[in-house]
């Protein structure tokens, strides 16, 4: 029975400690809180497991209940998921080496003498299953202060391959120690090397993460201002068209005036005619009766035109739509500059936007465009490409805004097309 109360009572530490961490770099799943309702369950399973496997495969076990668990509350891919439960495995189980050993080292016990002191026994395994609690909660807290989001996770596999190493001079140094083939002093001085190269290379992997970070803030910003020069020569080349249109306008009336006067209404209906065919360019290629909704997609459009992108539209009279106009630009902004940015990258004769804008009892907006595979996980876009911290910050911009207004919000990839579509309560923020 006490076997199994410790032993339980240690995965607990684990799995919470487990959770912390991959909290530093994972976005939780909708309803976590919910699913955090299966921790007894995962900790009498694997309290189970734990009891009735061999020691020999106990790390196994231990790396898939932490990756089963952090399933449930975190979304990422099957790989990072191993990954990151192989590094937070292999920093708990060196520093349970590092204190044992330590102990063994200055007190001159046996290990046989420290199972058989029950007090010291349970104490140091408190304190060995804390710290790793305690380092988990730190760098959980640092990342979170800081806003480190983790955009280049190859970086990642440099402290997986150490961990992975780690666990495996760990165990056989443990195993050396058991036979009296190396004394606890030199053993207890490997298990801090041990340890400090562990911790030590995640560190530096965050910390050039980091750096990486603001690197492509930076990009990020640029491509900002790309899109503004472009917004601000979109709109100024729909100016210029109404300015020559307006120029034009007068001329036409006096045209249609003198026509009219001397009652040639056949020449006046000819003109009229003549003038619809020769109207090859629109100022608005879409009308939704609201301004700030034909502002947006209407310099979108020019934008994607420039491009060579095929942009069609299916709207309603969006006339009684009392969405903030600021958040419509959010969220169609930043949708619409991920389509044209997909867009971009494919040939010419591959470029296709479709956007729907809809006001019945709700507000529906839909863009669905051509792209390059993507792999959709939860509602969120996984991807291993570089930079694809470019490509978070319009997403979060926009989910942080339907946020407001308690809405529903999806993205799909299926055979080529990607579709972001929102569902929002036609009412203005109280």
């Amino acid at each position: 029975m006490n076997t199994f109360l410790f032993t339980s009572l240690w995965l607990s530490i684990d799995l919470i400690y487990s959770h912390l961490f991959f909290d530093s770099f994972f976005p939780k799943r909708s309803h976590s809180f919910q699913r955090l309702l299966l921790f007894p369950l995962f900790v009498i399973v694997g309290t189970i497991l734990l009891i009735f496997s061999p020691s020999t495969i106990t790390p196994v076990v231990t790396i898939l209940l932490f990756s089963l668990a952090n399933r449930f509350l975190h979304t990422t891919s099957k790989v990072h998921l191993i990954f990151f439960s192989i590094i937070v495995y292999s920093i708990g189980c060196t520093i349970d080496n590092l204190v044992f050993t330590s102990f063994l080292a200055f007190s001159g016990w046996h290990y046989t003498t420290l199972q058989s002191s029950f007090p010291s026994y349970i104490f140091l395994s408190i304190f060995s299953h804390g710290l790793p609690l305690l380092f988990c909660f730190a760098l959980n807290r640092l990342r979170k202060r800081k806003h480190i989001e983790t955009s280049n996770w190859n970086w990642y596999f440099i402290p997986v391959a150490l961990s992975f190493v780690c666990i495996i001079m760990e165990f056989y140094l443990n195993s050396c120690f058991r036979y009296e083939q190396i004394e606890s002093v030199p053993l207890s001085v490997c298990a801090a090397f041990i340890t400090m190269v562990n911790i030590a290379s995640l560190l530096l992997v965050s910390w050039v993460e980091r750096t990486s970070h603001l690197r492509e803030e930076s990009l990020f910003l640029h491509a900002q201002i790309k899109a503004q020069s472009e917004g601000i020569e979109a709109l100024s080349l729909s100016n210029t068209t109404q300015r020559k249109l307006t120029h034009d306008f007068r001329a036409h009336l006096e045209m249609l005036d003198s026509l009219l006067e001397n009652q040639s209404f056949q020449e006046a209906a000819d003109y009229i005619t003549r003038l619809r065919a020769e109207q090859t360019e629109r100022i608005l290629l879409v009308n939704t009766h609201n301004s700030a909704m034909d502002a947006i997609l209407n310099q979108k459009a020019l934008i994607a035109k420039k491009h060579d992108i095929d942009v069609q539209f299916a709207v309603n009279d969006l006339s009684p739509l009392l969405i903030d106009a600021v958040d419509l630009t959010v969220i169609i902004s930043n949708l619409m500059d991920n389509a044209i940015e997909a867009c971009e990258k494919l040939p010419i004769h591959e470029r296709q936007i479709h956007v729907k804008a809809l006001l019945e009892d709700a507000f529906f907006f839909s863009i669905r465009n051509r792209s390059e595979p993507v792999q959709v996980c939860d509602n969120m876009v996984i991807t291993t490409k570089p930079n694809t911290l470019l490509h978070g910050y319009g997403l979060q911009n926009v989910r942080s805004t339907l946020n407001k207004y308690d809405s529903y919000f999806g993205i799909d990839y299926q055979n080529g097309w990607f579709l972001a579509y929102a569902e929002i309560q036609n009412t203005p923020l109280s």
